[in-house]
């Protein structure tokens, strides 16, 4: 921990008092975010040990992967098929127009890509001859309802 504060911290002290930044920092004004009148008529004390109120969950349309089937390891062989159910709540219907499937982890929108040989409807897809390289690959499903409520599922899968 010694070395770390050495080589890491204690350089950047010194340029924060070179440039003046830890004295302007020690005569900020205190500012209060909780006066004690505050915390006495609110019950800021009392309510320390309480469990937290439970919110009540939005309700979400829901995205099923049914193809490809989960292995223990996710490993499947290209092509293979994805198919797709979409679950809207009983208040609102799946919106297929909105329908996203993104690819990575900088989630690259490749809906168009898939749009070409599907149709999307509001009970879900299939896509039979899915062609992805050999390697580990993460799809993101997004759906809204018509209420436009999101939702969002991810496949992880390793093409070998």
């Amino acid at each position: 921990m010694m070395s770390i504060f050495k080589t890491v911290l204690r350089p950047i002290a010194m340029v924060c008092i070179a440039y003046g930044a830890v004295s302007a920092w020690a005569q900020a004004p205190a500012v209060w975010l909780v006066t004690a009148e505050e915390a006495e008529s609110f019950q800021g004390a009392p309510a320390f040990n309480e469990e937290p109120a439970l919110r009540p969950r939005s309700v979400v349309p829901v995205i099923d992967i049914l193809k490809p089937e989960p292995t223990a390891d996710m490993k499947v062989k290209a092509p293979f098929a994805i198919a797709v159910q979409f679950k809207g709540q009983s208040d609102a219907d799946i919106d297929p127009a909105t329908f996203k499937v993104m690819y990575g982890a900088l989630k690259l929108d490749i809906t168009n890509r898939i749009a070409k040989y599907v149709k999307v409807s509001k009970e879900g897809f299939t896509l039979e001859n899915a062609q992805i390289p050999p390697g580990k690959h993460r799809l993101t499903l997004q759906v809204q309802d018509v209420k436009q409520r999101v939702a969002e599922r991810e496949l992880r899968l390793e093409v070998e």
